[in-house]
């Protein structure tokens, strides 16, 4: 068995769509659908989920929380702050890892880590 991929639902696709797209991942989608889009991250597949489209009820925001290893977390929760997306718990060491936590535009915390050295 094997996970190679995850979303997230979005309330607002198109804003979630430019979120992830020029802040957090700063690449554009590898795959995009009217339904979908995914960012190939090394191999795993990272979405963002359109609701509108199948009607679905949603609950939106913390149901899972995407881990996403990153080489400087300290660099990335700045960017990501400065760029206004919301702290949910600032660079810390826990357990042999340095990990930040944001809130995306939608409400769906995501978690950055590297391992310490």
């Amino acid at each position: 068995m094997k996970v190679n991929s995850l979303y997230v639902a979005a309330k607002d696709f198109e804003r979630a769509k430019i979120c992830y797209t020029e802040t957090i991942f700063q690449k554009s989608p590898d795959i995009e659908t009217d339904r979908f889009v995914f960012f190939d991250l090394n191999g795993f597949l990272f979405g963002i989920f359109n609701p509108t489209i199948t009607g679905e009820e949603i609950t939106y925001g913390n149901n899972a929380v995407p881990t996403i290893e990153v080489d400087d977390v300290d660099a990335q929760y700045k960017r990501l702050t400065d760029a206004g997306l919301k702290s949910i718990m600032p660079p810390q060491d826990v357990n042999g890892t340095r990990i930040a936590q944001i809130e995306d535009t939608e409400g769906n915390t995501l978690e950055f880590y590297q391992w310490n050295k």
